[in-house]
């Protein structure tokens, strides 16, 4: 079997002087040289070159050309950090979901396999890194496949399937009956044209994952129990507060939040050995469409969350919050509650808006807690980017016939967080995510090419074993 060498050339590399510049196919200022079998990357000199700086070269090179699934990986005087992150971009950047293409020749080259010359750098462990990707794969490719197969009921098969591959994770479902029952009018008004006109793979539903280590004490003082929630709208229609077709394009996505979470718990259950003995992980997956029918629910209502309180519905299309807030209601009134909870969403257009696709926006009730999310997602290369909840902004979510309004227009990224907190129990430290910028991109970006790009996978997993 053919495979393509890729050299990662310093400037004070022998020889590399002279070919810096050249690429066959970009001629001016190109970091790279393609040839039919040999990809040279140069990456300047050694004592300018980050990590930072060397994703972003590899990144640049023309993976969308490249055309074999082994990757011979020249490490010249490289170390392990350096290595493991050139490894990173090579796997992702020629992934390019293209499965439903009909002609086999048109569809990307997935690189499969990477070998190392000389050798693999001490220090680098290709295993945690490869199991890792894998479930970014799986990630990206879930949340672009289409929306009528990726449903609630299929998010259920994939956590359930999650049973056979590690003994230590359970998964319990919530259907609509057991929704009702505790109080998740939230929830079931989202789903409601799904729950009555569509077929039950669609019904409303949320999923609880559960990884428990084998010396986990939920007596413990500070027991390292952490909650991941995930927002899981299958498809968004808006609603009655429709969307212009321009802005329900890419809507299969609006359950990139929930994705993360299963995802996260894809990549545990091959990499448990690697997490705090003493941890327990908890997942919560609320998923729904958000249809549009003669049973979808109106603006004006008022829908009472499972802990209790009254919200008044201003936008249809403001749905995330809503199934959110009994998400994280659930989480605050469990049993053995977690001390620590970090949701994600693909929220608000404001986030992108103010931070476009390069950070997500974070929230929270405790900044010890913030702090170490933003250090562990740093610590893997993502982008975090710490949101103000001034206590102003609870106003403008004042209503005069619940509760609380769930939405208000500006600014929308901040009362969103607001909202979320009125759902939170005060004793658990919160981090809340905005990744609608990140989590799905329009343009192609350093990880990902337009579209899923697994945001948050690798942050999240080194937060667990971190925490």
């Amino acid at each position: 079997m053919s495979k393509l060498k890729v050299e990662l050339l310093l400037n004070d590399a022998p020889g590399a002087k002279d070919e810096v510049g050249l690429n066959e196919r970009k001629p001016s200022k190109a970091q790279y040289h393609l040839s039919e079998k040999l990809l040279k990357i140069f990456l300047g000199p050694k004592k300018d070159l980050t990590v930072k700086k060397l994703r972003e070269i590899v990144s640049s090179a023309d993976w969308k050309n490249i055309s074999e699934t082994e990757v011979e990986l020249d490490v010249g005087q490289l170390d392990a950090q350096a290595v493991e992150a050139a490894y990173e971009m090579i796997v992702l950047k020629s992934f390019i979901f293209d499965k439903y293409k009909t002609d086999s020749d048109s569809r990307q080259v997935q690189v499969k396999k990477v070998s190392f010359k000389p050798n693999k750098p001490k220090g680098f462990d290709q295993e945690y890194r490869s199991k890792l990707l894998d479930a970014i794969k799986f990630c990206r490719d879930i949340v672009s496949s289409n929306a009528d197969t990726i449903n609630a009921g299929q998010m259920q098969k994939f956590a359930e399937n999650l049973l056979k591959e590690n003994k230590a994770i359970s998964v319990k479902v919530i259907d609509a009956l057991q929704a009702k029952k505790l109080g998740m009018e939230c929830l079931l008004a989202v789903g409601a044209e799904s729950l009555k006109n569509s077929p039950v793979p669609f019904h409303p539903r949320m999923i609880e994952l559960s990884y428990t280590g084998p010396k986990y004490l939920p007596t413990k003082k500070s027991p390292k129990h952490i909650a991941l929630v995930g927002k899981g709208i299958t498809f968004d229609t808006g609603g009655l507060c429709l969307k212009p077709t321009q802005f329900m394009l890419d809507m299969k996505s609006d359950m990139t939040g929930a994705a993360t979470v299963l995802s996260v718990f894809s990549a545990i259950a091959n990499l448990s050995n690697y997490l705090p003995d003493d941890i327990k992980v908890t997942g919560i997956m609320a998923l729904t469409e958000n249809a549009f029918g003669a049973s979808s629910f109106k603006p004006g209502d008022v829908l009472r969350a499972m802990n209790g309180t009254t919200v008044e519905v201003v936008d249809t299309d403001a749905e995330g919050r809503l199934i959110l807030a009994d998400a994280l209601s659930y989480v605050s009134a469990m049993k053995d509650k977690p001390t620590y909870c970090v949701d994600l969403a693909t929220l608000t257009g404001s986030i992108v808006a103010t931070l476009g696709e390069i950070a997500a926006g974070a929230m929270t009730n405790d900044d010890a807690f913030k702090d170490k999310v933003i250090k562990a997602f740093a610590d893997e290369g993502e982008n975090l980017w710490h949101m103000p909840m001034f206590s102003e902004y609870k106003a403008s979510l004042n209503s005069t016939i619940a509760d609380i309004k769930h939405c208000n227009t500006r600014p929308d990224a901040l009362c969103a967080g607001i909202f979320l907190q009125e759902f939170i129990d005060p004793a658990m430290k919160w981090v809340h995510l905005d990744i609608a910028g990140v989590g799905f991109i329009e343009n192609d970006g350093l990880w990902a090419y337009k579209g899923a790009t697994g945001f948050g996978i690798k942050g999240l997993m080194q937060l667990l074993r971190k925490i």
